[in-house]
């Protein structure tokens, strides 16, 4: 019945080449049509189940909560130049509308000064309440000190979370800023004014208002974006926006360095990247694939119709997928570069079989009709069971394998179909053509490989001994592919030196905190608040923003409620002020050296804590005991009154007459006794926290490191599971992603390989060739994994995908193999490798020069993913090479011994 088939296909395309050539080119332009519908996602959620609460929630999140979406400027330099260059360029980032709303790198003073009161817990409640009695310098700093010593000194839980760590970096910092204005009170009292007394007032209250690193050489800046990381265009609008003001302005500031980082930027650099990469790929695959045609059938003209052939069936893929899935993922975004690689094999098959009949039958029609015969079928069953060990992957729940399957399946389907209807048809055209042109018959060149001719003689002779040696090679590689390792780092999946990239590392080494974060949404404040008190004790997590960082919940406002009114009464009367004269102004120096031996004892709990941002906060005022040389500024200012009592009782009077009702004014504003309601923030702050509906409440959490290694990854998914199984994000996504696609993929893997031999089984009608056509599979598959690990090669997120794709891509060889030495015979190995070798051989050299086009990309995931299939094609040729003649050398001998000894 095939062969029949095979035959009269063969006739009509010898008959009206023409006629085929126009209908498929139809169909071609309709499926252009379709294909130009596909839109690209590139996000890792999309690669989840479609169904998986963890990607529900973060599409979800993506989709209400623009803030989730990052976009932040990095700028790294001195500190003065970086705050004009972080004020200078915000005004140009507001004047992007259409892509901004907000640039955030300041502190929020508005509503802080009218309710950080209300935001404090009871317990500093009470202690401010006692610091605030006297607002004079002497004893605001003696109650500064008792404060000191009762929160920090001696108390080893005062800096247990990243959350207090922050806090004692704030105030001392806080400190610094308010020793520094009475050091310039007292040195150069010429440039001491009000001013500098009401700055010190804000830094001692607030701390730096910008969002700057506690050793001052990075300020981030968050860009509030009007749009969602899933507007791909926006993405990479608003990045090059940015960064065209950022290339403009720098000049300016010779001492500033600026990048941009965060979801938005990455996710442009990966699409540029990505496409970059798959264009390139492609053309070089395209390229190579010719090139191997042409050097190895001797002739121009042929391969690059098979070339033509090719483009039109990838045309007529992408308009299947256009019309199944309508888009293309992260992973099945190269596919073209695959289906290059692949679908040029047919061609190959047909063009070499076609080369060998012109030279032998007397007319292209019988020409073609042999070569369908004894192509064909191979082709056929091949294709078939290639695109069903594809679609043996749609079983997955992973999305992202699910789709892989889907798309190369039907690619597989599309090239097998168009190479069989449209080759014949193009290679008859053609020697129409040239016979009407040159009036001469057509002299079809035809090239053997004789070498492996020979490789099948002295197989044939000696099966057993390449058999024993195939089996030993192999056991050393199941071996090493036992101790492969997993890279789970997922940032050495992206271009190396890409800049948004380094500056994660940059955020992480000043904040103490990871740009990735992990997100979850509640239904209440209260339970916002419940969860990040959770977060805030596990000991990967640095910081979680939530609602209830501006408004608490109910119950604990009405807790301080009356502390807060107590602090108002106090504040707001004008009780006596502390006036520093010869009298008492041993007590202020008192108090600055009881100050600096308490940030003494803070220095040392933090270092033996491992709280470096303290210790090194600490050491900037004090300075380093370990630095011979080092002077403490306390020490110095305590020096500089001492020298001159006279001038600095003066100046400090007329600096506590500057701050005093300035820092009264703050705290009785700050001490606002009025429940908070949602209606009481900022717009541009409620809809960070609140989604439209006002239904659900958002809590960020992130890590304190980079969590890309399995270890930190997985300790840090385990605490965040411990809080909410809901929680999402880049983190938690990504090792749910490694876990699934290592399930999904063995699942596929397994099942891919029971439906190729049951293919193979029907197909031969024997079990025995369907197992024998399995064996170079498995073993080549070993071969691939058993090289990479002796190699120094690492599985990663992408590349472990080619492990059940190579069931479908290799399993190839040995089918061409088996049919034609069941067309031939088992006794013709020299035969069947010189003929069927030989394409066997080029279709793995161009499926191989395909796949070794990824290698060139930038994208680290594309180039080891193209490395693996390379090394898993190659071992699945070499391996059936070896495998299959030796093992039906051996059936052979065994049956010619029988019959010799009946």
């Amino acid at each position: 019945m095939r062969e029949r088939l095979l035959r009269s296909w063969a006739r009509i395309t010898a008959s009206h080449p023409w006629r085929v050539i126009i209908g498929v080119l139809i169909v071609t332009v309709l499926a252009a049509i379709s294909a130009s519908q596909l839109r690209m996602d590139m996000r890792w959620s999309d690669l989840l189940p479609m169904n998986d609460p963890k990607a529900r929630e973060f599409d979800e999140i993506i989709t209400e909560y623009k803030s989730a979406s990052t976009f932040l400027v990095v700028i790294r330099g001195e500190e003065q130049q970086m705050k004009q260059f972080a004020d200078a360029i915000a005004q140009d980032i507001l004047h992007l509308k259409q892509y901004f709303s907000r640039v955030d790198y300041k502190l929020d003073k508005e509503f802080l000064s009218n309710h950080a009161l209300m935001l404090a817990e009871k317990e500093d409640l009470e202690t401010f309440a006692d610091m605030f009695k006297d607002l004079s310098l002497i004893p605001l700093l003696t109650s500064i000190n008792d404060n000191f010593e009762e929160e920090y000194v001696g108390d080893e839980e005062a800096l247990s979370t990243k959350e207090k760590e922050n806090e004692a970096v704030r105030t001392l910092d806080g400190f610094h800023s308010w020793l520094k204005a009475m050091d310039t009170f007292i040195t150069d009292p010429g440039v001491a004014n009000s001013t500098l007394a009401d700055s010190a007032v804000e830094r001692f209250l607030y701390g730096d208002p910008y969002f700057i690193s506690q050793d001052k050489r990075v300020l981030l800046m968050h860009l509030k974006t009007t749009f969602t990381a899933m507007e791909v265009d926006k993405d990479i609008a608003s990045t090059d926006s940015v960064q065209a003001i950022l290339a403009r302005r720098l000049p300016d500031f010779p001492k500033v360095k600026a990048g941009v980082a965060g979801i938005i930027p990455l996710q442009k650099d990966e699409m540029e990247h990505i496409t970059r990469d798959m264009k390139f790929s492609s053309v070089l695959a395209l390229v190579l694939v010719m090139v191997l045609f042409m050097l190895t059938f001797r002739i121009w003209s042929t391969p690059i119709l098979a070339g033509l052939n090719l483009m039109i069936s990838l045309v007529i893929a992408a308009g299947g997928l256009g019309l199944a899935l309508g888009r293309l993922n992260m992973m099945t975004s190269m596919f073209a570069v695959i289906l290059i690689g692949l679908g040029i094999d047919y061609a190959i098959h047909i063009i070499s079989v076609y080369g060998e009949r012109r030279t032998i039958d007397k007319d292209a029609a019988t020409a073609m009709e042999e070569t369908m015969v004894r192509s064909g079928p191979g082709i056929i069953t091949a294709a078939l069971t290639t695109a069903a060990a594809f679609f043996a992957l749609a079983i997955s729940v992973t999305q992202g394998i699910k789709e892989m399957g889907i798309v190369l399946g039907i690619g597989i389907i599309c090239a097998m179909v168009t190479t069989m209807i449209m080759l014949p048809a193009i290679l008859i055209a053609r020697e129409k053509f040239m016979v009407r042109m040159t009036k001469k018959p057509l002299k079809q060149p035809h090239v053997e490989f004789k070498f492996l001719g020979h490789i099948g003689s002295v197989i044939a002779l000696r099966p057993l001994i390449f058999l024993i040696a195939a089996i030993l090679i192999t056991a050393f590689f199941l071996y090493q592919a036992i101790n492969i390792k997993f890279d789970y780092n997922m940032l050495n999946l992206e271009p190396e030196g890409l800049e948004t990239v380094a500056l994660q590392d940059t955020i992480i080494e000043a904040f103490d905190l990871s740009p990735d974060f992990a997100m979850v949404t509640t239904a209440s404040i209260d339970e916002s608040y419940e969860i990040s008190e959770k977060l805030k004790q596990m000991p990967l997590i640095s910081m979680v923003e939530n609602i209830a960082d501006y408004v608490p919940p109910q119950r604990l406002q009405e807790e301080r409620i009356t502390e807060v009114k107590k602090i108002r009464r106090i504040v707001g009367s004008t009780g006596s002020h502390t006036m520093i004269s010869y009298r008492n102004i041993s007590q202020l120096t008192d108090q600055l050296e009881r100050l600096d031996i308490n940030i003494y004892e803070l220095s040392q709990m933090a270092f033996i804590g491992g709280q470096d941002k303290v210790d090194a906060k600490a050491k900037s005022i004090i300075g380093d005991p370990e630095m011979p040389d080092a002077r403490s500024f306390i020490i110095d200012l305590v020096d500089k009154i001492k020298q001159h009592p006279e001038s600095a009782i003066r100046q400090l009077n007329r600096f506590q007459k500057y701050y005093e009702p300035n820092l009264r004014r703050r705290i009785y504003k700050m001490a606002n006794p009025s429940p908070i309601t949602l209606n009481d923030l900022p717009q541009h702050v409620k809809s960070q926290y609140v989604n439209e509906r006002g239904d659900k409440y958002l809590v960020t959490i992130y890590p304190k490191e980079q969590v890309y290694n399995y270890e930190a990854l997985t300790r840090l998914d385990k605490q965040l599971e411990a809080v909410s199984p809901k929680i999402t994000g880049t983190p938690p996504i990504f090792l749910h992603l490694i876990r699934l696609i290592g399930r999904d993929g063995l699942i596929a893997t397994l099942l891919t390989v029971v439906i190729v031999i049951l293919l193979l089984w029907v197909d031969f009608r024997s079990l025995r060739f369907a197992l024998l056509g399995v064996t170079p599979l498995i073993t080549g598959g070993i071969w691939m994994l058993g090289i990479m690990k002796t190699f120094g090669l690492k599985l990663d997120m992408l590349n472990v995908m080619a492990i059940p794709m190579i069931v479908g891509i290799g399993i190839d060889d040995g089918v061409h193999v088996l049919h034609r030495y069941i067309f031939e015979g088992l006794k013709k190995t020299p035969v069947v490798l010189r003929s069927t070798g030989k394409a066997v051989l080029l279709t793995s050299l161009t499926t191989m020069a395909g796949f070794g086009s990824l290698m060139t990309a930038s994208y680290r995931g594309w180039a080891s993913f193209g490395a693996l299939l390379v090394t898993g094609v190659g071992a699945c040729f070499v391996t059936t090479i070896l495998f299959i003649p030796s093992i039906i050398g051996l059936l052979t001998s065994k049956k010619l011994n029988n019959e010799n000894g009946d």
